[in-house]
């Protein structure tokens, strides 16, 4: 790996690179670089006189050099260039005649020209690798790839028709194989960093065959849901020499066990049983049968809790300690399990959608919404001690307390949600987003846990903000998000609200962190909206949002990026890889320095940042992997 290097950006105008206009060409050896005319229009070759961006012209043909009719052929500007997806400009898009020829708009924004082969049901869109004859090619100033990421350079648009000549696709090669004890078993197809490359499904015998793959070198892993991960060797395939790889998913150690209603002796029938790790966080969930059984395959040797994790159906939550040990191939827990008092309430005077929350005498959320259509709700499992009920609807709450004293059905019968609700107020910065939750939410890069009220007000220009509709409690979270302003987010832990009150939550401006990613030994910028982030060391409070990360796109093809909203502190800098479910701004969405069903990826050394004020990284280089 080279050595990262942060250099002063120079400034530069992208040009044909190696090519000249007399020269524009990307010519199969031996093959003609100029084109007959195509009907209703110009000479291939000659030149346009249109304002506007010429055309690009060539043919596509096969590896034997026969012509491909029907190709799809797109030119794509810089956002455009990793992606499938239908084209908003329908003349920069084409489908190639009877001879293999096409004639398609340049870009004024610069350009590659990608041909692949249409989607039957879309046929604007180019097919998956795995539906396709021919691999998905790219020329460029650099010549014909199978891929983007080899591309270091696009095409300026000239008022001057570009001829590129003959583009030749290439056949595509594949992986099969057969996995012993996967039937319908997930499989993945790796690069050799171990990203997913394509992902794929074996069937009811465990075979397995990843198809329309761009030549080189991966592995392919399945498992690890019930079973051990398996991982086959490295092969290396192209299209004469096709990857054949066997194997079988092992169980790992199995636990198996009863579980059963410790005063009678009962089994616990279909009841959900948790399997945790050492430290309680989960891994699996299942119903008992109908003889109280459990079974759980697919362990390594560690510590693990077995039993109920959390409050839900007749018994009272309780957990088994099991150790497994590298030997042992089953283990049995048995899982006593205890049943727990029922409390009833019925509401009164509920004015449209009910929100409620059953706590434990910590303050802890038990159950939440659990209030049916009717106005009653109906809390299982408790053990003795003390409870509260919390409920309010759009007019007011109610608030009820009790004590479970011994293992009966409890009535609570009528709580009024009379009550009046309470305000939270306070300071903030200019128009951020200000939410009240009694979720455990904060640190923001921690497990969510999710309770029954969430309020969300925005500030005003002055940074004044009201939220109003709560109930009482002891455990709130109070945060507040400046996005897209530059302001750091934060958020507020067990904020204690028990009548209307004031809480400001001031917000750090932002510092700023400005880059240009570039290709490694080059000046020249990544040709596509790569995307960079910063990172924090994990359970800060002004840690960024899920919805919010600290990750920006690249602007076009200038590889730069501006990074706002960051909070003081030791922090990473490095390129995006993986995607959020949580995003839904454009610009916080990534595009992945990869391209499925190839081997080869686009990676840059983290940069470890101490952030007191804004920074410049320079032009951070990115290495090609893969190939």
């Amino acid at each position: 790996m080279p050595t990262l290097r942060a250099t002063p950006r120079p400034t530069r105008v992208r040009t044909l690179g190696r090519l000249t206009l007399a020269t524009a060409a990307v010519v199969t050896a031996g093959l003609a670089p100029t084109l007959p005319a195509l009907a209703g229009s110009a000479t291939a070759a000659a030149p346009t006189t249109m304002a506007g961006p010429g055309w690009v012209t060539g043919v596509v043909v096969d590896d034997a050099g026969n012509p491909v009719p029907g190709a799809l052929v797109n030119v794509l500007a810089p956002r455009e260039v990793p992606g499938l997806e239908i084209l908003g400009d329908t003349d920069r898009r084409a489908v190639t005649d009877s001879e293999g020829r096409f004639r398609v708009r340049q870009d004024p924004r610069g350009f590659l020209v990608q041909v692949c082969e249409k989607q039957v049901e879309a046929p604007t869109s180019c097919t998956t690798p795995d539906r396709s004859d021919h691999l998905m090619r790219y020329a460029g100033p650099d010549g014909q790839h199978d891929s983007w990421v080899l591309h270091t350079d696009l095409y300026d648009a000239t008022k001057s028709d570009l001829d590129v000549g003959t583009v030749e696709l290439q056949d595509p090669a594949r992986i099969t194989g057969t996995l012993e004890g996967a039937e319908y078993e997930g499989v993945q197809l790796l690069r050799l960093d171990g990203s997913v490359a394509w992902r794929g499904q074996t069937d009811e015998h465990g075979a397995f065959a990843f198809e329309g793959l761009v030549p080189g070198t991966y592995s392919v892993r399945a498992g690890g849901f019930g079973s051990l991960v398996w991982e086959s060797d490295e092969v290396t395939i192209d299209a004469d020499h096709p990857g054949l790889l066997h194997g079988s998913l092992e169980p790992g150690v199995t636990l198996t066990g009863k579980a059963y209603d410790e005063a009678t002796g009962e089994p616990a029938r279909r009841t959900e049983i948790f399997l945790a790790d050492g430290d309680g966080d989960w891994i699996a969930s299942l119903f008992t049968t109908r003889r109280g059984t459990y079974t759980f395959t697919g362990l390594l040797p560690g510590d693990y809790q077995v039993g109920k994790l959390i409050h839900s159906g007749a018994f009272v939550p309780s957990h088994e300690l099991v150790t497994v040990d590298e030997d042992d191939v089953k283990v049995r827990q048995d899982v006593p399990l205890s049943r727990g008092a029922t409390a009833t309430i019925r509401l009164r005077g509920t004015d449209g959608r009910v929100d409620s929350e059953l706590r434990d005498v910590d303050g802890n959320v038990i159950y939440p919404n659990l209030v049916r259509e009717d106005g009653s709700a109906t809390y299982p499992g408790l053990a003795r001690g003390t409870y509260t009920l919390v409920a309010k609807d759009r007019q007011g709450y109610g608030l009820r307390t009790f004590r479970v004293r011994e293992i009966k059905d409890y009535d609570l019968g009528r709580l009024r949600l009379d009550e009046e609700l309470l305000t939270l107020r306070g300071r903030t910065a200019p128009f951020a987003v200000v939410e009240a939750t009694t979720s455990d939410l904060c640190p923001a890069d921690d497990p969510e846990r999710h309770a029954g009220f969430h309020e969300i007000e925005q500030a005003d220009a002055e940074g004044r903000y009201v939220i109003r509709g709560l109930v009482p409690g002891d455990r709130w979270m109070v945060a507040a998000d400046g996005y897209p302003r530059n302001y750091a987010p934060i958020c507020h832990e067990d904020v204690k609200i028990w009548s209307s009150r004031r809480f400001d939550v001031p917000l750090e401006v932002g510092h700023r962190v400005t880059g240009r990613l570039v290709y490694a030994g080059t000046d020249l910028p990544v040709i596509t909206t790569l995307a960079y982030q910063v990172t924090y060391p994990q359970g800060q409070v002004t840690n960024p949002t899920r919805e919010h990360p600290t990750r920006i796109r690249t602007r076009g093809a200038t590889g730069e990026f501006t990074l706002t909203r960051l909070s003081s502190g030791a922090a990473t800098g490095s390129l995006v890889t993986y995607d959020l479910d949580e995003v839904t701004d454009p610009r916080l969405s990534v595009v992945f320095p990869a391209q499925p069903g190839t081997p080869y990826w686009l990676e840059a050394e983290p940069i470890e940042l101490d952030i007191q004020d804004d920074l410049d990284l320079g032009d951070i280089e990115l290495v090609l992997q893969g190939a």
